[in-house]
């Protein structure tokens, strides 16, 4: 093939994205069908528990015979399990326009986390946390475990916290850094018996997890950073920089 006949690189690449966007786009689409099916799904149910009282004594022998009608009809995913989280997926958000605006956002297994967690406002923090962070299910996961809202609330005194729940737009510090924070995914628990310098050795190999400990909009700067007087020299362990808050946060 002559050089003449070779596709330009941009043309190739304009080509990728078009196609890598459609699949993406298809890919949102189906997901956001399947959440509202399943939620869908989870409401017939609770309809047909002598007319949507979720305490009916038959409820679990419907949840059975669903079960194994639907494996039989249409293959895997149907277990006994499943159906229970669509049925108990409708009984957490049993208003529709919740379940089309905010829930249809999510994959089905953001979904499932958040409708395990006990407390209705630690719910709707946490939908909103990955509106705005786009957290994957792994990220989710461990803030649940963290308890991140239990401890927002913990670094606010009541009338923060009350001011964060109503005006979700308002920035304030304690959105941006966790306080207290967890180190457990390096091993270290409360109460700390380990030296500084492990602590620091430990964070810099699981500096992605730090960073999302810290809070939003961190990055890592570096490490011993020297800063200088006219009579001594000082160095700090850890330097990080907040692009959201532009400004320097210091590891001593």
């Amino acid at each position: 093939m002559d050089r003449s006949d070779t596709p330009a690189t941009s043309f190739i690449q304009d080509v990728v994205q078009i196609l890598q966007l459609a699949r993406q786009k298809t890919y949102t689409a189906v997901n956001s069908e399947m959440v509202v099916a399943c939620w869908q799904l989870g409401r017939r149910i609770v309809q047909e528990e002598q007319n949507g009282d979720q305490k009916a004594a038959n409820g679990e022998a419907i949840l059975k015979t669903l079960s194994i009608a639907l494996t039989a009809e249409l293959g895997k995913g149907f277990s006994y399990a499943n159906i229970r989280n669509f049925r108990q997926f409708y009984l957490t958000y049993p208003d529709e326009a919740i379940c089309y605006t905010v829930c249809s956002k999510l994959s089905w297994s953001h979904n499932r986390l958040i409708m395990r967690v006990e407390i209705p406002a630690a719910r709707v923090y946490y939908l909103q946390e990955f509106t705005n962070e786009m957290w994957s299910v792994r990220t989710l996961e461990r803030n649940i475990n963290a308890h991140n809202y239990q401890r927002l609330l913990s670094s606010q005194t009541k009338s923060e916290a009350s001011t964060h729940n109503q005006n979700s737009d308002k920035i304030l510090l304690d959105d941006f850094i966790e306080d207290p924070y967890v180190f457990e995914f390096q091993n270290i628990h409360e109460p700390m018996n380990a030296l500084e310098q492990d602590i620091g050795k430990a964070l810099i190999g699981n500096l992605q997890q730090f960073l999302l400990e810290l809070g939003k909009g961190f990055s890592f700067v570096g490490r011993q950073f020297r800063i200088s007087t006219e009579t001594s020299h000082f160095y700090i362990d850890l330097v990080f920089y907040n692009y959201l808050l532009k400004c320097f946060f210091f590891l001593i």
